[in-house]
């Protein structure tokens, strides 16, 4: 299957706004290429293994973002310069082939508290204590890398899962809920409305050995199931859309884990869920949020 790759040549600074406007633009998945963070994780050495082509320096960075064929580029081009001014927006077809391989050799199991993420393709031993959960996302959102993901299943991990139902408000790759399933929950139910999102989820539920999951490929707005934790990585301006589904698909007292957050909208959110939701706590890293609500 081919695709559009838009490539945008931006600043560091700018670089969370890109990914932002490309993913309501209706982008299946950004990529980010940014020399700045990775000399950042090297003199913290917070690594363990890198490939050798990291350490040369570059300036550049670049945001991609990947459409279907039919996009239109013209609009898409003109949305981008119009959000940071005049840049560089190029445009090539790719086979999804490629684009689905070439990231792996970068990712490596990633720990989240107890939770440690660990891609398909690699051997991994965990140690005493660790839940594993083993992820192949394909062509969904959700590798637990970004900090959106890691900090839903941080704050997962706060409030108690065990024993609880647990709604995964738009999947992606069905990383949340499987984190979930993993750390205990009796019922997991994983929603979304893209075929490629449900696809993943079906096939790491089957990883992870979650037998007949409930998994949906419906209009997350409409889903109402008296969830006792509803997990949702999702934009922010969805969030807002959605708090009523939201709300009506929990059980009073029950707990939303909102992520998805650019810093430009963090209020926003909090304004829509002040009225029916009680914040318990929020979590931010670089550009991002996830908030942690009681109904």
């Amino acid at each position: 299957m081919k695709f559009k790759e838009f490539v945008v040549k931006c600043t560091s600074a700018q670089s969370d706004d890109v990914a932002y406007a490309l993913h309501e633009l209706g982008s299946m998945g950004e990529v980010f290429s940014d020399y700045s963070v990775i000399k950042d994780v090297l003199d913290n050495k917070c690594w363990d293994y890198a490939d050798s082509s990291l350490f040369e320096p570059t300036e550049d960075c670049s945001v991609s973002g990947f459409f279907g064929l039919e996009a239109d580029s013209d609009a898409i081009t003109k949305r981008i310069i119009a959000l940071i001014g005049n840049c560089a927006v190029n445009v090539k077809i790719i086979d999804s082939v490629d684009w689905e391989n070439e990231w792996k050799k970068y990712y490596k199991p990633l720990s989240i508290g107890k939770i440690v993420i660990i891609p398909e393709w690699i051997s991994h031993r965990s140690t005493a204590g660790d839940i594993p959960v083993y992820l192949n996302p394909g062509l969904a959102f959700g590798t637990g890398m970004h900090e959106t993901t890691s900090m839903c299943i941080d704050l997962m991990q706060k409030i108690s899962v065990k024993n609880k139902t647990v709604l995964d408000f738009g999947c992606g790759s069905g990383i949340l809920g499987i984190c979930a399933a993993n750390l205990g929950a009796d019922k997991v139910l994983f929603a979304d409305t893209d075929e490629q999102a449900i696809t993943a989820t079906e096939y790491n539920c089957k990883l992870n050995g979650i037998e007949n999951p409930s998994i949906i490929c419906h209009d997350v707005r409409d889903i109402s199931i008296g969830a006792d934790i509803v997990l949702a990585n999702i934009t922010a301006d969805i969030l807002c859309d959605v708090e009523p589904i939201i709300a009506s698909s929990l059980k009073k007292g029950g707990c939303a884990i909102l992520s998805g957050i650019i810093s430009t909208k963090l209020e926003s959110v909090k304004s829509a869920y002040e009225k029916n939701f009680t914040l318990v706590l929020q979590q931010t890293i670089n550009e991002w949020s996830a908030l942690l609500y009681k109904l």
